[in-house]
């Protein structure tokens, strides 16, 4: 896990660009603090911050040079299955000086070009340069858990792990991007494509590799999710136990592959299905001891407090509970370090709440975490997956299983988001932009109309027909932001946080799984819960009302000096994008568009102003 940048121009760097990229090191220092490097050339300029996790001796230091120097890599990120591809190199005739995954896969690149790619079992975003060929190769993992940002001025790339270090680029231009403005508004998502809140700052979309040479900068797909649809998924035609036993041996591989690491290894825990059943598997079937920890973020005498299903948890396995108390205050002393530390606005108080869990890791002394992230998406976990199940069940004309569950939803009282998703569905065009412009009343109807339209949120995320769809643009336009968050606030505290359930032998099954083991009964994680209910309690197996990573917030942002603050920073809002809201608009009273409004300004005060 590192933080990688560079500069690349085929007709030569300027005498300042190599100095340029040892200070996107500095700035990225908190995602290496174990060692630096550089290399720089006339036309390309390579940096990296080490975070040492595999082969902690100097072997493992970058930029890593292969054949006489011809090529140098960069790579920031873990190729679990290094060991394995290693011995396969091997047969065929590599040799290799190292037990870093680094030159493994620099020499399956060497062997088998880009497509390695489909061999690499990992996370992970890499710069390759081949001085010969006069060229820069790009990559980034499938799912997005690695980040890489570029921009390119007066005929140079620019790249790195995070937008704080390009920020350092002389002359680049800090324009807002108002479609990222307006997703971000309007429904609440970031990092959905290449754009980010700075209209001169690219992406490398996850599953997109790219090759800068004297012919421009060319980015292609070498993965996409929708390859593993089946038309057949809604279909009960596989067998469920054959489906489960599949499951849960395929993420006790990837848990496995996950547990390589030559320094401390850890858990974030909460009271929910994914966690615990990782924290079950590493002692039921990895042989984890009593001296591993987990850490978890608690609220004493809150509703959303977990730690009672965490308590029951650790009756059954002696790990080390750890627990951090975040709270309103702590959130708002420690805001302009989390703005920061995320480079763009975050979604939801949930991921101060990480942050601050990350940090308590690091306090600890551990260096890589296991993460349940993925879990939601694989196994439909979001309540509001119902309706995109239940309008699938529309669709196809099965009214009697469509009734079935309906009512079950209704029965056992599911959230409000299960049948406003189905109703929003279900509705022609102008009545659902209608819809969303009466529950976005912080939107100017002007902003709205102008931006709408280019949504990829409006016109592709919700331009699903089933279940099945739904969850496969959740990996396309979804899952990233909160993967990015993750990234930040784990590295912030130069941790390295690993999520088994994002294995790609896992995303590309479940893909392809029939929609009726997923939600069944008016029952979400059907499926998850029968092939690794085993795994956790019977208490949380049973939980209903668990809604993601949840915080006090309601109770932290109506504290006055949260309140202050919002005031503030609504009025700030207003001036620096006066397009954004309609004349007159009082300040909200609600937490979730506090919250929004005060990451916002915040982020443009340190970032854009």
């Amino acid at each position: 896990m590192c933080g990688i940048s560079g500069a690349f121009n085929p007709r030569g760097l300027s005498p300042d660009d190599a100095a340029l990229v040892g200070q996107f090191g500095q700035i990225m220092r908190h995602r290496g603090p174990d060692d630096a490097g550089l290399f720089a050339d006339a036309r390309c300029a390579l940096g990296h911050r080490r975070l040492a996790i595999i082969d902690l001796s100097s072997d493992g230091r970058q930029p890593f040079s292969g054949e006489n120097g011809r090529y140098q890599l960069v790579f920031n990120g873990e190729i679990y299955n290094y060991i394995e591809l290693r011995r396969e190199l091997e047969a065929l005739g590599r040799a290799f000086r190292t037990k870093t995954d680094t030159e493994v896969l620099l020499a399956a690149l060497l062997q088998w070009g880009p497509d390695c790619l489909d061999r690499l079992n990992g996370m992970f975003a890499f710069a390759l340069y081949d001085s010969v060929q006069n060229s820069l190769f790009l990559a980034r993992d499938r799912c997005g858990v690695k980040p890489l940002y570029y921009v390119t001025v007066g005929g140079t790339l620019y790249f790195a792990s995070e937008i704080k270090a390009l920020l350092a680029v002389p002359g680049l231009s800090r324009a807002v991007d108002s479609q990222a403005l307006f997703d971000y508004w309007v429904f609440n998502r970031t990092d959905i494509h290449d754009e980010t809140f700075l209209s001169a700052v690219r992406r490398l979309p996850k599953g997109c590799r790219a090759t800068a040479d004297a012919d421009g900068l060319r980015v292609a797909t070498w993965w996409d999710p929708r390859r593993f649809l089946r038309e057949d998924a809604s279909q009960d035609q596989d067998d469920p136990e054959a489906v489960a036993a599949n499951v849960e041996e395929l993420l006790v591989s990837a848990a496995t592959l996950r547990m390589r690491s030559d320094v401390p290894v850890g858990s974030c825990l909460s009271g929910g299905l994914d966690s615990s059943i990782l924290v079950g598997i590493l002692f039921d079937r990895l042989g984890a001891n009593g001296g591993y920890s987990c850490f978890t973020a608690a609220y004493p005498g809150h509703a959303v407090d977990e730690t009672a299903y965490v308590d029951g948890l650790n009756r059954r396995y002696p790990f080390v509970s750890r627990r951090t108390f975040p709270t309103g205050e702590a959130a708002l002393d420690d805001l302009p370090a989390f703005v920061r530390a995320n480079d763009e606005p975050t979604t939801g108080p949930s991921f101060y709440a990480q942050y601050a869990v990350m940090r308590l890791a690091r306090e600890h002394g551990v260096t890589v975490l296991l993460d349940g992230q993925g879990g939601d998406e694989n196994f439909a976990g979001y309540q509001y997956f119902h309706g995109f199940h239940l309008y699938g069940l529309l669709r196809r004309g099965q009214l009697a299983r469509f009734g079935s569950e309906l009512f079950q939803v209704l029965w056992r009282r599911q959230h409000l988001s299960a049948v406003q998703t189905l109703a929003f569905q279900a509705l022609p065009g102008p009545a659902r932009k209608a819809l969303l412009l009466r529950a976005t009343p912080l939107a100017d109807p002007g902003f709205f109309a102008a931006h709408i339209g280019k949504s990829r949120i409006y016109n592709e995320f919700f331009a699903v027909k089933n279940l099945n769809e739904s969850l496969c643009a959740h990996f396309r336009f979804k899952l990233e932001h909160l993967l990015r968050m993750e990234d930040r606030n784990s590295m912030a505290f130069s941790l390295e946080a690993r999520v088994p359930y994002l294995d790609y032998r896992l995303v590309e099954y479940l893909l392809g799984v029939p929609e009726a083991l997923k939600i069944r009964l008016g029952e979400t994680k059907y499926l998850q819960k029968k092939a690794l209910g085993r795994y956790t309690t019977p208490e949380i197996l049973a939980r209903k009302d668990k809604l993601g990573f949840a915080t006090p917030m309601e109770d932290w942002l109506a504290a006055p000096a949260w309140k202050r603050l919002t005031r503030e920073n609504f009025r700030y809002v207003r001036e620096v994008f006066p397009e954004l809201t309609p004349a007159g608009a009082a300040v909200p009273t609600g937490a979730e568009a506090a919250w929004k409004i005060n990451q916002l300004a915040e982020w443009h005060k340190a970032f854009v102003a």
